[in-house]
């Protein structure tokens, strides 16, 4: 025997009770489904591990290629351990992380006009390394978990709550200048354009992990921060006015040169730091006054250096580069 509902035609149902069931059922999916900004959030930022079986992953190492020897990395290679009880904590910490860091991506695409990341965003936890942050490719952050817990201590630090959330500020701010250079096609054809590069590079990657107490406010840098760019200044001149005098650098030349620039205390790096500071000062609180500067690309270091330059290095700065 047919079941009797086999034998229902939808002809035969009247208008009103076909419109009855298309309600119901927009009503359910409706009530099923998951709203677009939580998948965003979910499904576009993962955290993954840089090592599986207590070594060091094929990616992380892929990962290191870049910043390390053959020789050095070989090594690396071959480190193997358990991942420590700190190197946990932080991994933790790192993890709490996820939905906050989200919610960061839209201000700090602010300085970039006309640019987007790819939609998925990946954190690789690593270990053995010296750096804390570094990026590779396109769309992964990289952070290490030893190196945080060497140069930052415990994750428990009331500290490291905010600070793990600026590095990676500076690190995801790195992929964007990424692409923003691949957009807009930069060349960097010679060693002055490479430095020139670094110091707006990692200038605006410092101005996100800037602790506080080191950013002007409103319009206003605090003494320790006029202490630092008053021992600065002087290197930051004499480095720019070298490589705009000089076309030709040895490698020994040129790590000199290259010393510094990014790397060392905070109040030790000669292009980073006064960059960053710059920028905060002309952000004053509105990321969208940085866009013309980013967009200048590595020519704004010079016109950024002839703003704020206190006047006798400024006019010495200015007969080089007219």
């Amino acid at each position: 025997m047919t079941p009797y509902w086999r034998n229902v035609s939808f002809k035969n149902l009247p208008d009103y009770f076909l419109f009855f069931l298309l309600l119901l059922s927009l009503l359910f999916f409706k009530s099923n489904a998951t709203p677009y900004s939580n998948r965003f959030k979910t499904d576009t930022f993962i955290i993954k591990d840089g090592f599986d079986n207590e070594r060091l992953s094929v990616e992380w190492r892929n990962a290191l290629i870049p910043r390390m020897t053959r020789e050095r990395l070989d090594s690396f290679s071959l480190l193997q351990r358990k991942i420590t009880a700190e190197e946990l904590a932080w991994k933790k910490l790192i993890q709490s992380k996820t939905g906050l860091w989200n919610s960061f991506r839209d201000s700090l695409l602010i300085p970039f006009t006309n640019l987007k990341l790819p939609d998925t965003i990946c954190v690789m936890l690593g270990l053995f390394g010296s750096d804390d942050g570094f990026t590779y490719g396109p769309q992964t952050v990289c952070l290490d978990l030893t190196a945080l817990q060497s140069v930052y201590g415990p994750a428990s630090l009331a500290e490291n709550n905010s600070r793990i959330d600026r590095i990676f500020a500076h690190e995801y701010t790195h992929l964007l200048h990424k692409v923003w250079a691949h957009q807009h096609q930069l060349k960097l054809s010679t060693f002055r354009d490479s430095i020139l590069w670094e110091c707006l590079y990692e200038g605006i990657g410092m101005y996100r992990s800037l602790n506080p107490r080191w950013v002007s406010v409103q319009g206003i840098l605090p003494d320790v921060s006029k202490k630092a760019l008053e021992n600065l200044y002087p290197i930051f001149v004499r480095q720019l006015i070298t490589i705009q005098q000089n076309s030709l650098f040895t490698t020994e030349e040129k790590k000199r040169l290259n010393k510094n620039l990014s790397r060392g205390n905070v109040n030790q790096k000669w292009g980073a730091f006064p960059i960053a500071i710059w920028l905060s000062l002309e952000a004053n609180g509105d990321d969208k006054k940085l866009q013309q500067w980013i967009d200048l690309g590595p020519v704004s270091v010079i016109e950024l250096a002839k703003k704020y330059l206190p006047a006798d290095l400024n006019q010495q700065f200015r007969e080089v580069f007219k």
